[in-house]
């Protein structure tokens, strides 16, 4: 069958999203965007139960939101990398 298929549903909370985004400093769009696709590579099997794992989606999420045009999201302010 040639259907498209339901992978799963993703919610975000817009007000705890705006207060993470103020708390960390980020612009609420790049906060958004990179809830979404956290929550995009859960639906298609990634998770972060253990390090390796979380390495392994979290550059995932930093490739995605380049490609965006959104800084890494895992980047502490003042860190060089």
């Amino acid at each position: 069958d040639d259907a498209p298929r339901m992978l799963g549903d993703i919610a975000i909370a817009y007000q705890t999203t705006r207060t993470e985004a103020d708390a960390e400093r980020k612009p609420f769009e790049n906060h958004l965007s990179h809830l979404a696709v956290h929550g995009f590579l859960h639906l298609v099997g990634y998770d972060h139960e253990k390090d390796g794992d979380a390495e392994i989606m979290e550059e995932l999420e930093r490739k995605i939101l380049a490609q965006l045009g959104i800084p890494d999201p895992y980047a502490i302010e003042g860190q060089v990398n």
